[in-house]
């Protein structure tokens, strides 16, 4: 039974009744987000719906009605804090909190922990999954009868708790020192047991401090004890996590690195409270607990001035007790205090409710910072982050002579002007890509694009090398087609010597080659370089399938290769054809012939009704990212691809007697009027705050990435169409069809920007005649006032 084809009209009629329910729902949640929130405007509302309930999740309509329903069942949703809530109300708190606006977040109904999954439903409200899990404990203990416990161990009688496997005796045994009968802690030579309270560690007299006590040392001075060998001689070697010289905590072992006192989280333990295996404090006294259960259980619970929610304070100032999340809040954004006008974190309120800072509310704390004078943005000792980050910047930067190299001075003035201190300082201590810089500033090597090339190609080496682009430490080049040579490097490692000495040559004087030239005359994009490299890839799969054969490439007959390209049964090894031609041009192997991959006609489409429809909403609904209307109006009135789209800059964006113009393709193409405000607001946008910013030599992208100097990535666009129901493949076919429908090929080609070749294709699928716009265009020639009419036969000079 084949799918009906997405335009039958049962298929259309479900698509516009699903849109138009989806709408619908919108608009009711976000009339009650508005009425909740009277400070939020619509466009706020709707975005923050968006986020908490995404469009490319089954059903999105449901989980907005269900908002809906609850809100206007319980106006005070967003502000009284009760679980017994629609899930999608957990996440719409979470996205309206983290924007500023006065909501409290729904914690769980047990332990108070403030989460998004909060799966479970009971009767006093939802609850997270470790009070559930304990919520849960209904077992009973097959020996001694207990109920609502875990099952430590299995006997005949059934399970048996903790309580009866301490005592079972199959474990237990007699102790040689005490005689009692208890686990065993320890076992003498002949195989005996001692138990906890009869074993204990030799002591012995500390060399340092003179204690008599166990040692954590012996050597040729004598014995340590634990704190003295903990100040004094405790080795220092470089943090595998961190990458500090400082005091190991926890050896590397089972293929976890060392680590420092800063990283290490204790030994991991089953928390006797929750019943987790998580780092445990406490673990010599038999009672482990971890920080979640200390926090939960030990300190104090008191209401938050701020976000009104029950949680342990972090401080408390005039405005009253503050938990952490809103501690972090104040003292990080400093702001002009009412009554002294100075720039200081504001832990006040006057009369009229107006924020002060603390010396005028009468408060001695003070976040000056005592290096800098800087107020606000704390980080310990009385510093400032900003003190911290250049402190930790110089560490970076700092080779083993003790300098900066002159090549890095550009990347540390980059660093001392980032807006979050606290990213970068967290970027320095835990980022792959800070521990990439660290080692190449350890070999005192030049820091070029060779040396690079040298490490392993990842995400992380991809966002240290553009941000050493745009601070200036690297030239520009372009990435797409210069790292393939380093890519196939790295491939070729474990592979036979024979086939690196076919691939190189191939890549190099052929793909790469070819590539450059191509590049010099138009955009080179990452589509290309997967094509470069997917190439590589089928010539090893060739020469691997050649070896197994028992056969060489010189010796490769058309049977054998129609053989090998039988076993699939896609296309993707045609492209073998490139490499066979380039060895035969080169008398490596015979004249063998590989067939084209067939073009394929375009399936999927958007009828020209629902491609308006996306297309109106596109233009009209200001409640969408000014970002993904742009987009969607482009691909589903002018089909420009996606590549295209991300790499559209504010200078392709022109103006002429006010009217709009992009330059997308060769020539600018005048914009609907809507569509040129639309650009023109998405032009004026600030760019996003990125931890280094982009060199002034970065173009002014329309749709910024967060790699500095890049734009927006292509998934990301996708997936952001996609979730306000905009596909791109069915819009640009549709889109491509109606205007391969209009425009002859040449036309066609100028106006994208597009192959001609590609135009006539997308014409003859389109199968219009143009004959009839040849004689419409003689007409309009003839008919032109200025222009000069072409003799009839009879005013034709006589031959």
């Amino acid at each position: 039974m084949t799918a009906p084809s997405p335009n039958a009209p049962s298929v259309r009629a479900r698509l516009a009744a699903q849109a138009a329910r989806l709408d619908a729902a919108m608009r009711a949640a976000v009339a009650q987000v508005t009425a909740a929130l009277p400070v939020i405007s619509a466009g706020d509302a709707a975005a923050a719906l968006e986020a908490a309930a995404p469009i490319a999740v089954r059903c999105p309509a449901r989980f907005l009605e269900e908002l809906a329903a609850h809100m206007a069942e319980h106006p005070d949703a967003l502000a009284s804090g009760s679980s017994a809530c629609p899930p999608v109300l957990l996440r719409l708190a979470r996205v309206l909190h983290e924007a500023g606006h006065p909501v409290v977040r729904p914690g769980c109904a047990s332990c108070g922990v403030i989460r998004d999954d909060l799966r479970q439903l009971r009767e006093e409200g939802r609850l997270c999954g470790p009070c559930d899990a304990r919520s849960r404990k209904n077992s009973t203990c097959g020996r001694c009868g207990a109920t609502g416990i875990r099952i430590m161990a299995r006997r005949p009688e059934g399970g048996i708790c903790s309580r009866c496997y301490r005592r079972d005796p199959e474990v237990v045994e007699e102790c040689r020192g005490c005689g009692r009968v208890r686990n065993p802690a320890a076992r003498l030579p002949d195989g005996g047991a001692l138990c906890i309270g009869c074993w204990g560690r030799p002591k012995r007299t500390c060399v340092s401090c003179g204690t008599t006590a166990p040692a954590a040392l012996v050597s040729e001075e004598g014995a340590y004890c634990h704190l003295c060998y903990n100040r004094h001689r405790r080795p220092l070697r470089e943090c595998g996590k961190c990458g500090r010289t400082a005091r190991i905590a926890c050896n590397a072992r089972d293929g976890q690195p060392d680590l420092c006192d800063s990283c290490y989280r204790g030994p991991e333990q089953e928390c006797s409270r929750c019943g987790r295996i998580r780092p445990c404090a406490r673990v010599t006294s038999g009672e482990p607990i971890c920080s979640t259960c200390y926090h939960r259980d030990e300190r104090p619970l008191v209401t938050c001035a701020r976000c009104q929610r029950d949680k342990p304070a972090n401080a408390y100032w005039p405005i009253g007790p503050v938990c952490m999340t809103c501690y972090n809040a104040i003292v990080r954004a400093p702001a002009e205090c009412t009554r002294c006008h100075q720039r200081r974190p504001l832990t006040g309120r006057d009369a009229s409710g107006a924020g002060i800072c603390g010396p005028c509310a009468g408060h001695d704390a003070d976040f000056t910072c005592r290096q800098c004078g800087r107020s606000g943005h704390p980080y310990g000792h009385g510093r400032c982050a900003y003190c911290v980050l250049n402190d930790r910047i110089a560490g970076l930067l700092t080779g083993p002579d003790g300098t900066v190299a002159p090549e890095l001075q550009p990347l540390t003035g980059a660093f001392a002007q980032v807006p979050l201190p606290f990213t970068a300082i967290n970027w320095i201590r835990q980022s792959p890509a800070a521990a990439i810089l660290a080692h190449l500033v350890a070999q005192q090597r030049p820091v070029t694009h060779d040396l690079l090339d040298e490490l392993p190609p990842d995400r992380s080496l991809h966002y240290l090398r553009q941000t050493l682009v745009q601070t200036g430490v690297l030239p520009q080049r372009n990435e797409e087609i210069e790292r393939v040579p380093a890519w196939l490097e790295h491939h070729m490692a474990g592979k036979p010597a024979r086939h690196a000495r076919l691939v190189r040559p191939f890549l190099h004087w052929s793909v790469l080659r070819r590539a450059r030239s191509r590049a010099e005359r138009r955009q080179f994009t990452g589509g290309s370089g997967r094509e470069m490299r997917r190439r590589i890839l089928i010539a090893l799969e060739l020469l691997t399938w050649i070896d197994q054969q028992g056969t060489a490439l010189d010796k490769l007959s058309q049977d054998d290769v129609d053989r090998w390209l039988g076993e699939e049964e896609t296309q993707r090894r045609y492209r073998v054809r490139y490499f066979l031609r380039w060895t035969a041009d080169r008398g490596l192997s015979r004249r063998l012939t590989i067939p084209l991959i067939p073009r394929q006609q375009p399936a999927r489409f958007l009828d020209d009704d629902q491609r308006w429809q996306l297309l109106q909403r596109c233009l009209t609904d200001g409640t969408m990212p000014v970002g993904v209307r742009a987009a969607g109006a482009l691909v589903l009135l002018f089909a420009l691809q996606l590549q295209q789209v991300r790499h559209l800059t504010a200078g392709h964006l022109t103006e002429k007697d006010g009217e709009s113009y992009l330059a997308a393709g060769r020539r600018p193409v005048l914009l609907p009027p809507r569509l040129g405000v639309i650009l023109r607001e998405l032009a004026a946008q600030p760019p996003p705050r990125l931890m280094i910013a982009s060199g002034p030599e970065a173009p002014p992208w329309l749709f910024p990435g967060r790699v500095p100097g890049q734009p927006l990535d292509l998934h990301s666009l996708i997936n952001q169409l996609n979730r306000h129901g905009i596909s791109t493949r069915p819009a640009r076919n549709g889109a491509l069809a109606a205007l391969a429908s209009d425009l002859p090929a040449a036309v066609l080609a100028d106006f994208l920007g597009i192959h001609v070749n590609t135009a006539v294709r997308w014409v003859t699928y389109a199968r219009q005649d143009w004959t009839a716009y040849l004689a419409a265009r003689d007409a309009d020639l003839r008919s032109a006032p200025d222009s000069p009419e072409e003799p009839d036969d009879q005013d034709a000079p006589s031959r």
